[in-house]
Formats: structure tokens, sequence, C-alpha cells
């Protein structure tokens, strides 16, 4: 008796196998039998879902994805072009056959043959259409800019419209100078240094901010330190954040993967389906199967205009890091103590800083980034305002006159001193290569610490009478309101979960 023939699908059934998969409550094998094909072949296309929805959205009308030979340099060589092409750099034919020859070397491929017909083959399969640099003056090149995003955004009304405000997500980076006092005899040198390398590196953490587009769900922060193993951490059990490091404190793509990869099996246990919008910067092209995200690129080179985290988010929680350093210094002033700000510190600002953003600024800045959806509440979308001005600030006036800063160092200059840090590096050969080979590895720094002390363990009776004290300070000092003592009872009802918990 003859083997049955097994049916080929196209990309498009595929699709289809996994919309039905995903959206019919059917069961594995049930939708296996209706496309009449074997569960091991149903498996293999769940398993490849990212790579078959991305190829069919570049490549509708191909039939069939055509496998490379060598898939290890065929992706090896589209992350380098990819950070080229983010760079801004010229990527000519022979530039990319040259760079292939190099990758097929460093990957062992001794059987590899670089020629004309790879190269063509290569770029139809990952979709690559190599131009000639336009001519023209830049007014012109300027308006086509903004004509794609106005584009962008008309097509992104038909995107969102299908989701809800509350599962329409966008997550970007943001570095900043974390131990950065007022002293105008170093500040103004401070915006002019990507800190890649060298002592102003050891002063930066990157922060990953994310938040949907009412509002109503700002995601844990995840702050990116250099040392793995902070002395300041120390005895401490709980974050108020979420804490990772490398080697230069940036995003990589192995701690994107991790989040993302966390962020997704949440929302997979919620029963949810979100979309989730971010740049493409080299930590992110590598994006991991996903049950419960749907990622959305913004256009390269626009995503400053289109990002709804640049209109407002990210400098309004810069502008209340800043507010709690200068409250954090004043108050060390009036206790006569020595200022200094390590890590763990900088934990705690940056978790009530990203707590005092609003939902209104977040809704606005999606708004003014063109996220219009009909099931959000009408607001007016006005220009951006400090929350901490430094005509009403005392406090900042005060710290003016004490570090005597030059008149041109205002608040918002010192809120705006790490705006063009780097927060994302790109991959060199071995580090491309080594995430092919071996999967993509953390770098650890046991031995790597920081320069402060470490935190005592505290009993609970000590805990519990320090309560008492704050209670004391309340209840005796004139026009405390409701959310003090809101703030008092939400801690007392932990300590009493926490007691509970060690009785049992």
């Amino acid at each position: 008796m003859s083997k049955r023939k097994l049916k080929i699908l196209t990309i498009a059934e595929k699709v289809n196998v996994i919309n039905m998969v995903e959206q019919s409550g059917k069961k594995n094998y049930e939708v296996a039998n209706a496309f009449g094909i074997p569960s091991s072949t149903l498996s293999t296309i769940l398993k490849n879902k990212t790579k078959i929805l991305t190829n069919f959205k570049l490549q509708p009308s191909r039939k069939k994805i055509k496998l490379s030979e060598f898939p290890n340099l065929d992706s090896s060589l589209f992350k380098w072009y990819v950070q080229c092409k983010d760079s801004n750099l010229p990527v000519s034919g022979p530039i990319l056959k040259e760079k292939a020859n190099i990758l097929a070397k460093s990957l062992g491929y001794t059987n590899f043959k670089n020629s004309t017909g790879w190269l063509d083959k290569w770029k139809k399969r990952n979709n690559i259409t190599l131009r000639k640099p336009r001519s023209g003056n830049l007014s012109n090149l300027s308006v086509s800019k903004d004509q794609h995003c106005i584009q962008w955004k008309n097509d992104i009304l038909t995107i969102i419209n299908e989701y809800s405000p509350n599962d329409i997500f966008n997550a970007d980076e943001t570095g900043i100078f974390y131990r950065c006092l007022p002293d105008s005899t170093q500040q103004l040198s401070y915006g002019k240094d990507d800190c890649r390398d060298g002592k102003r590196s050891k002063e930066r953490v990157t922060v990953l901010l994310c938040t949907n587009m009412s509002g109503t769900e700002k995601i844990k922060p995840l702050l990116i330190g250099k040392p793995t193993k902070p002395r300041c951490f120390r005895g401490i059990k709980s974050l108020p954040i979420d804490y990772e490091s490398n080697p230069k404190a940036w995003m990589t793509a192995f701690l994107w993967n991790k989040w993302l990869k966390q962020f997704d099996e949440k929302l997979f246990m919620e029963n949810r389906k979100i979309i989730l919008f971010i740049d493409n910067c080299t930590a992110h092209v590598i994006v991991p199967n996903l049950k419960a995200i749907t990622i959305k690129f913004f256009p390269t080179d626009s995503t400053s205009k289109l990002q709804p985290l640049d209109h407002g988010i990210i400098q309004n929680f810069k502008v209340f890091y800043r507010k709690e350093v200068i409250r954090k210094i004043t108050s060390h002033i009036e206790l006569q103590r020595t200022i200094s700000i390590d890590l763990l510190q900088a934990v705690r600002i940056t978790d009530k800083s990203w707590r005092q953003v609003t939902s209104e600024i977040i809704l606005n800045s999606f708004k003014k980034a063109g996220f219009r959806h009909p099931g959000t509440l009408v607001q007016t979308i006005s220009s951006y305002q400090e929350p901490y001005q430094e005509k009403h600030n005392p406090e900042w006036s005060y710290i003016k006159q004490k570090y005597n800063l030059m008149p041109e160092f205002t608040f918002n200059s010192y809120v705006k001193i790490d705006d063009n840090l780097t927060v994302c590096s790109n991959l060199n050969d071995s580090e491309i290569i080594s995430a092919e080979v071996a999967g993509l590895t953390k770098c650890t720094r046991d031995n790597d610490r920081d320069d402060y002390s470490t935190s005592r363990k505290v009993a609970y009776k000590e805990a519990k009478r320090a309560l008492e004290i704050v209670r004391d300070f309340i209840e005796t000092t004139e026009g405390m309101d409701n959310i003090h003592f809101e703030a008092l009872g939400t801690i007392e009802d932990a300590m009493d979960k926490i007691k509970h918990t060690e009785t049992l």
C-alpha cells in the first residue's frame, strides 16, 4: 500500500491554521483534521508562528517560505544589516557579500559559496531592497518624512480600533544619570556624553517604561545597572521595581526578551490579548514567540514623532525623578548629612516617580502621537507643562543659592541633562554569532559592586514602633489630609499580612 502524500500548506493557509487554533476554541487535533495535516505538522506551524506571520505580512502573495541552506548565516547577516540601517550606514550588495564571507567563516561554514544568486535569494527571503541614496535637498526629504508619519498615523487608527485602550501599550527605554546632583561646575558637560565607557558610565542606568493607552496600567519599571550584585542590595529581599545588570547598563536582546516573555506570560494567564508598540532598536529586533502580545514596530527614523512615551510621558517621569532628588538634597542639608545616591535609592526614586505620572498625562501623550480611539474620554490636548516649575518652587531656589548655580542652569536643564544617553547597544560580530550558535546568554559581573553600604535587617517590632511614630507625626501635624491616613493604613495592612505569614 502506497504512503499518503502529505499536504503542503501555503503561507496563507498556515496563517489560517494559527488563527483557528487561537480563535475557534477547537482542540489542536480538530484543527489538524480540518486542514488535513498531521498533528506534528500543526506543532511545527505553531512553533514557527512568529516567522510565518512576519513573512505573510511582508510577502502575502508567496506560497511558501523557502528555507536557507545556512539559516544561522542568514539571520546573522540580517541582524547586522538591521544595525547598519538603524545607524544610517550605507549598505550595498558588495558590502553584504563581504560581510557574509566573514560571518560564514566565523560560523564554520567551509562549504559556503558566496554569489550574486545567493545574495538575491537572501534579499528576497528577508524582503530587502537595496536602493541608492536619494538626491535632492533636505527640505524635500523632510516633507517626505512628514508625509510618511501622517500616513502611518492614518494606518494605525485602523489597527488600534481592534483593541480596547486598556490593551494598547507602548514601551521604551530612557537613560538616567542616577547620581547626578545639581552642581553647575560639571552639569553642563553631562548632556554631551553618551556614556559608552569611562568614569561617567558608572553614574548611569537605563530604565524601561511601559504603559497602556488609558493610563490604567503602568507596568513595573525595569532598571538596568552595571553591577550584578550591588553592595547596597545586600540584605534586600524585595524591590518595588525589577533590576537587571549589563556591563554597560544598556538594554540588550537578552534582557529585552526576558522582560517580554515575563510580560507575555502574565497576560496569557489573565487571558488577555494586547498590541505593543516599540521602536526597532537593535535589542528589540529579535522577537520570541509570544502568546498574548502582538508586536508593532514604529517606522525607522520616525519614532520620536510617533512614540507616545516621547510625547511627554518620559519627560514627566524625569521631572518627578529630579524633583525627588532635590527633596532628598534639601532634607539631608537640614539634617546635616552628606548626600549621596546609590542604586537602591535610585530604585526607590524610580518607583515613586513612575507612580506619580498620571493617567491624564499618559492619555494625552498617546493622543499627541496620533493614537486616537473612540473608547477614550475626550480630553483637551494641551502643550506639555512642567509639573514642577521653578518659579513656584522654593526648594529649587534654595538649591540654586546653596550650590551657587549659574543663572543658565535651570531646573529644566537639570531634567534634560541625560536626554541623549545611549540605551541600546549594537551587537558586534562575536555577539551576533554567539546568539546564533549558543542562544542568548547573560553576561554576569558578580564581583562588580557599587561603593555604598548594605541595608541592615529590621525586626518586626522595630518596624511597628517606627510606624507608630509616623502615625503620631501625622496626627499632631496640621494640614494632613485623607491621602496621608490612607497611605498609613496601607502600610499597616501590609505589616499585618507579614506578621500573619510569620505566625503560620
